[in-house]
């Protein structure tokens, strides 16, 4: 059995309409991963979504945040995000959490088996309290204390402190 020419040139076509359409979406998310977030950011307004920042951008990152811009991460762990139109960008690491901040005043199971551990101890350690908690932690006796806030949430529910406008 012969297939009718006209059926192979239809599929033919179908084939060829099919892959200008993969191109062409192909070729815009390319052109969207290549934009810079500053321009992202001035037409998106918020987005909570953390994107790695590209490497040519690393320097000015660590100019925002006052660091030595001599000697790069080889690991760029940097990451950005768009909040009321501009980028805004966290470098992670020791107790900066680029994550949404845990704004609850109530202690980690983990911080009250410090506490039991450690009764009386002036702090308990991220490594029990998260690092993303706003608030320092004490031991009251073998009880977990709250201390109050140490840093701020901006208007996206992130530790204000931990980002910087990436210009």
């Amino acid at each position: 059995m012969t297939i009718p020419p006209t059926r192979v040139a239809g599929k033919s076509a179908a084939a060829i309409t099919l892959a200008l359409i993969a191109s062409a979406f192909l070729i815009e998310q390319r052109a969207v991963a290549q934009e810079s977030p500053v321009n992202m950011c001035r037409s998106a307004g918020d987005d909570n979504m953390l994107r790695p920042l590209p490497p040519p951008l690393l320097a000015a990152a660590k100019a925002a945040f006052g660091q030595d811009v001599g000697a790069l991460d080889e690991a760029n762990t940097a990451v950005w995000r768009c909040m009321g139109g501009r980028a805004y960008v966290c470098l992670p690491g020791g107790e900066r959490h680029c994550g949404r901040a845990d704004s609850q005043p109530m202690a980690t199971p983990e911080a009250s088996a410090y506490c039991r551990g450690h009764p009386g101890s002036e702090s308990v350690p991220t490594s029990a309290t998260g690092r993303d908690t706003i608030f320092a932690w004490g031991c009251d006796g073998a009880a977990v204390k709250n201390k109050g806030g140490v840093r701020s949430v901006d208007p996206r529910g992130f530790v204000k402190e931990y980002w910087r406008p990436l210009e």
